[in-house]
């Protein structure tokens, strides 16, 4: 199972390249789970609740300024970048500069612990500020989305806050519960919640892709500069979070928590919520974003991870 796990997560940039391609090309395959996205991912996070006990809320009391400066370049940082690009690339599409705001302006991805994990990165410190992102993202995300979305774009913080309670704070704490109340034996399950998690991704990106690809046609040139706005979106706060966090004094291990914790966003709760709040054109930046996010991802922890053997090997 471990070998899997490796396997998985190892390739997982290139899964869902091949999954969202196979998709946007044959999406009629798929069609009888479009409607299941918000399900799907739902499990995906109480899975990732049952790994998370109360004693990891705790652990806020500790490092409270490294936690603060990481929360603080997430919803900083990553959303201005998101606004900046959105007007620059998308100041006569409303539709697509929301869903490039929206993307920036969501959780942490659920991949960020796996890629702080394999760079050698403070885990615990990614877990907590991911819980955090979590409880005030339903306050957060529709603010930001009422502040800076094109008056175009009808944003209704109520019904945007209302979807994220149901898709992302409920599937959480119930997974909590029961890892609370099962008195932590659900660590038996642990290596195949991490693949079934990454088999469930996969999943949410043949859905949404597939219901993108269905019922919109973007053309080729725009496309273009969509992936240009995203891959800068994603790259560089990355940079960004990574280098302010050196530059104030921050251990390497917890700046390269920050790396991850700024750059990989929630890409497939910001396409779900696109597509039920603002429609289909508005979830293309979001599942652009899902394989520049995982692809980059995988790349910075695998040069970090490069990096601490080459340490380890001259010591």
């Amino acid at each position: 199972m471990q070998s899997l796990n490796n396997h998985v997560s190892k390739f997982l940039p290139g899964y869902i390249t091949v999954t969202a391609i196979f998709s946007f090309l044959k999406p009629e395959f798929f069609s009888w789970f479009n409607e299941s996205t918000s399900f799907l991912l739902g499990f995906v996070l109480f899975l990732t609740g049952l790994t998370m006990s109360w004693k990891d809320l705790k652990e806020v009391k500790r490092s409270t300024l490294v936690l603060s400066m990481g929360i603080v370049l997430k919803w900083t940082l990553t959303v201005l970048v998101s606004v900046i690009l959105a007007k620059l690339f998308f100041w006569e599409y409303p539709d697509l500069a929301a869903g490039l705001i929206l993307t920036g302006s969501v959780p942490s991805g659920t991949a960020a612990t796996l890629y702080t994990f394999i760079a050698g990165g403070n885990t615990s410190l990614i877990v907590v500020m991911g819980i955090i992102d979590v409880f005030i993202s339903p306050v957060l995300t529709p603010s930001i989305m009422h502040v800076f979305a094109d008056s175009s774009v009808q944003v209704s913080f109520v019904e945007m806050a209302e979807k994220m309670l149901i898709i992302v704070i409920f599937p959480i704490i119930a997974g909590m519960l029961i890892h609370h109340f099962s008195r932590g034996s659900t660590h038996k399950i642990q290596p195949y919640s991490k693949l079934i998690s990454s088999l469930t991704i996969i999943l949410i990106v043949l859905s949404v892709v597939g219901n993108v690809s269905s019922q919109v046609i973007v053309p080729t040139n725009l496309l273009f500069f969509i992936a240009c706005a995203v891959f800068l979106q994603v790259l560089l706060p990355m940079i960004g979070g990574y280098k302010i966090a050196l530059m104030i004094g921050i251990k390497k291990e917890n700046a390269i928590a920050i790396l991850f914790e700024v750059g990989l966003c929630n890409s497939a709760l910001a396409a779900i919520l696109a597509l039920e709040v603002f429609g289909e054109i508005a979830a293309v930046p979001a599942v652009i974003n899902m394989i520049f996010n995982l692809s980059l991802g995988s790349y910075f922890s695998s040069y970090f991870s490069r990096n601490s053997k080459k340490s380890i090997n001259l010591q």
